[in-house]
């Protein structure tokens, strides 16, 4: 980060401290508000997670925090051929959300924004047309599907069919 910048982010610092926590999401590029752009962002994941498969979106992180009673929040995510992907998501979205919900997240490995904002560029760059899912990476789904999302069923084999057949099923016009 520039000088210019670290000292913008330093008033915006001193600006909450001074204000009692106040949100800086009406700050602006001129384009769009902070707000404007979380929002949108909110909405485009949850259009794009309706078309990954494998989709979840739980109330219980990794480590078992209800992330509803401590920040309002839920995660929502998907597995990718080269790892999971996941994004905090304010709690009144969740209706938009329209992917099965599971008992808790899958166990979160350290990976990073840029892991990502990587992992989704390549599954866009390798698709075919508008499908994530091909015979070159269906292996390495399933196999994130298996060791990651259906152990959070615990041993509720009806849960683990059950998610895997929303996404085994064809839709009904």
């Amino acid at each position: 980060m520039n000088l210019e910048l670290q000292s913008i982010q330093i008033a915006i610092d001193k600006y909450k401290e001074n204000h009692n926590g106040a949100s800086v999401g009406d700050l602006s590029d001129g384009y769009h508000s902070f707000n404007n752009l979380y929002e949108h962002r909110a909405v485009l994941l949850a259009m794009v997670l309706m078309k990954m498969p494998y989709a979840w979106k739980a109330t219980v992180d990794a480590e078992g925090r209800d992330l509803v009673k401590e920040d309002k929040m839920f995660l929502a995510g998907a597995p990718t051929p080269d790892g999971m992907i996941s994004y905090h998501v304010n709690l009144e979205l969740w209706d938009l959300y329209k992917i099965p919900e599971i008992p808790q997240a899958p166990i979160f490995n350290g990976y990073t924004e840029d892991d990502v904002l990587k992992r989704l560029t390549n599954m866009i760059m390798t698709s075919n047309y508008g499908r994530f899912v091909t015979s070159m990476n269906v292996d390495k789904i399933e196999r994130i599907v298996k060791d990651e999302i259906l152990p959070r069923f615990g041993d509720d084999l009806v849960a683990q069919a059950a998610f895997i057949g929303v996404y085994n099923s064809v839709a009904v016009m």
